[in-house]
């Protein structure tokens, strides 16, 4: 019997009750900012393609740092960094979604080379929609311009292949060895 490394769920009516870290006080600011991404879209101008290795880090410090801080205080323009504000003038490449008016768009900046996140806020909670690391929201010579994203490419390319490769030299050597088997059994 093989034994697996991930752990079983437990079954219905055998939980435990999660402690509440001691790290983090949650709950006791429930104002501050959180962030969704039931709302996300991949679409030929907001992609992840042509991000530098430090973008998703990037991302991922500037929705921290956002989610300690209150939707009044973000809007308030108190944070230059993120240089928050609402796309009522812009004109998106892409079409949004379908209930979701241009006037409610925030974009929310990661920094100044590494482009932005646009999304809408419904109370405090900002459903991300697109993630926009080549500024195609507005377009810039400086940035290059509107540019198409190809979908983005594993990082685990060169390893599929091998595994490919791998199966397909399994299976020859499967076929031979039944090719020999029967030919072992003739003679017997």
């Amino acid at each position: 019997m093989s034994r697996s490394r991930i752990p079983k769920p437990k079954i219905k009516g055998e939980s435990k009750i999660i402690p509440k870290p001691n790290f983090l006080s949650l709950g006791e600011n429930d104002d501050c900012v959180v962030f969704s991404f039931a709302a996300l879209e991949w679409t030929e101008y907001f992609n992840l393609d042509g991000t530098c290795p430090n973008w998703s880090f990037d991302l991922f410090n500037m929705l921290k740092s956002i989610s300690k801080t209150s939707k009044i205080e973000l809007l308030s323009g108190k944070f230059k960094t993120y240089r928050v504000h609402s796309h009522e003038k812009a004109k998106p490449p892409n079409a949004l979604p379908d209930g979701v008016a241009l006037k409610d768009c925030y974009q929310l900046r990661i920094s100044t080379s590494k482009g932005g996140i646009h999304g809408i806020f419904v109370e405090n909670i900002f459903y991300i929609i697109w993630v926009d690391p080549l500024h195609n929201m507005y377009p810039d010579d400086r940035f290059g311009g509107l540019r198409t994203i190809k979908p983005p490419n594993t990082c685990c390319r060169e390893r599929d292949a091998r595994i490919t490769e791998l199966q397909k030299q399994n299976q020859k050597l499967k076929e031979e060895n039944k090719y020999w088997e029967t030919e072992i059994e003739k003679i017997k």
